[in-house]
């Protein structure tokens, strides 16, 4: 019984002893239980689980004052120290990193508040390129069916050169219509004005003037001869009435025949003549109104330059005085006068001044700079972001085909610095007034 009790009991230990893996778990089990591990009675842990949330708290706030500061070193307030001879790294053509804000100051900006050395990088910041000049070309005061279009987009074109053709038939009239009115209004004038009556024209009035007065004396021999005999009765009144009212009509010719020789010999009136000037004058402007709307039909570009957009094309109706009507049939810019439009924010516009030198680099070819200068400062600023934007001039290389690579909308970085921009006839493709820029 005993040898039994004893294998039993034996069994039973060896089915409840843990495996060694089994213990390991059992020992990690019980270091969790820091009140059991530290000898603390339940009170203490009921304090450390009040201590606990306001100890993390206040780790979070230590790593977001950390994020924090790291934030504002990275944003360019405070600048990095500067290379080699106080160069930076976008003194080499190469644009220095930006700042996630839109518009804001790079990390190489010079910190606020100092002078800027001459020579130093005053502000590296992004922009969009726009053309100096750009016309939205419409007919002038026409309107009408384009018939031909002379262009596409993308045709440099020269001043003057037709581009589009509208319908003419209405102006080509009004043209032939107002000759016609110039034509008669000078022969009108010039039957005013003769230098001297021709003698065929004298003795035709002489002659009817002679007529009417042997009409007159004819007149007057027959009332006479019917006053006579009214006495013996065979003449009634009414002949006698008669008579006398002939008489009286040849005498009022031979006044008017006498008036109009008169006329003749001493030539027209001022005023007649005045009047006849004028109304050629209104015939000649009538002219060349009609003339210069005739011309209008025909396009024109009114700059050398490049089409950037095609509004209309045939058979369309243009019609620069109607708001439901296209008015326009292109738009065109000279894109060898190209600009670069920034957005300066108010704290540091007043580093930036007229004619400082500047590098422009397109995000589509870093490796390609172009020289610029800074042409003008916008006089109203953008309350709505705090910038005063600020136009920058790109002077293209020698050779390059205006429009090859940098066009209107692109996106760049400009790098402005803290020295005059001095305009090179060997190397930069001129805009025709570098004579009268002076920087400030």
């Amino acid at each position: 019984m005993s040898v039994a009790t004893n294998t039993s009991t034996s069994e039973n230990r060896s089915q409840a002893a843990p495996s060694p893996d089994g213990a390991l778990l059992v020992d990690r089990v019980q270091q969790l239980r820091l009140d059991t591990q530290l000898g603390r009675s339940p009170g203490n842990g009921r304090s450390r689980a009040v201590w606990l949330p306001w100890i993390l708290v206040i780790l979070m706030a230590v790593a977001w004052a950390g994020v924090g500061i790291r934030a504002y070193r990275n944003g360019g307030l405070i600048s990095p120290a500067p290379g080699p001879e106080g160069t930076s790294p976008a003194a080499s053509g190469t644009p220095a990193s930006f700042s996630t804000s839109s518009g804001g100051p790079p990390s190489t900006t010079p910190r606020p508040g100092s002078t800027p050395a001459p020579g130093e990088l005053l502000l590296q910041i992004k922009g969009n390129v726009i053309p100096s000049l750009q016309i939205n070309l419409s007919p002038d005061d026409i309107s009408g069916v384009v018939e031909e279009i002379f262009f596409k987009e993308g045709d440099r074109v020269k001043q003057g050169q037709v581009l589009a053709r509208i319908r003419n038939n209405r102006y080509l009239h009004d043209y032939y219509a107002a000759q016609a009115a110039v034509a008669a209004a000078k022969a009108r004038l010039a039957d005013l004005t003769g230098a001297a009556v021709r003698p065929e024209e004298r003795r035709q009035a002489e002659a009817e003037l002679e007529e009417a007065r042997a009409a007159w004396v004819r007149a007057d021999q027959e009332v006479k001869r019917l006053s006579a005999q009214r006495n013996t009765g065979t003449v009634s009144a009414q002949e006698l009435e008669r008579a006398d009212a002939d008489l009286k009509a040849a005498a009022a010719r031979v006044a008017r025949l006498e008036a109009s020789l008169a006329l003749l010999t001493m030539g027209a009136r001022r005023e007649r003549i005045e009047a006849a000037q004028a109304e050629l004058r209104q015939a000649e402007a009538r002219l060349q109104e009609a003339h210069r709307l005739l011309r209008n039909c025909e396009v024109r570009a009114p700059i050398d330059g490049t089409i950037l957009t095609k509004v209309a094309d045939r058979g369309a109706l243009v019609s620069p005085m109607s708001f439901n009507v296209a008015a326009g049939i292109c738009s065109m810019a000279d894109l060898a006068k190209l600009e670069v439009e920034i957005d300066v924010p108010e704290r540091q516009i007043t580093k930036i001044r007229r004619g400082l030198d500047c590098l422009v680099q397109a995000d589509a070819d870093p490796n390609r700079p172009y020289r610029a200068v800074v042409d003008r400062i916008m006089p109203i600023a953008d309350d709505t972001k705090n910038v005063i934007k600020v136009r920058i001039r790109v002077y293209l290389p020698l050779g390059e085909e205006p429009g090859s690579f940098l066009k209107p909308k692109m996106s760049v970085v400009a790098t402005i610095y803290n020295r005059p921009f001095v305009f090179n006839t060997a190397t930069d493709q001129p805009w025709g007034d570098e004579d009268r820029r002076t920087p400030e």
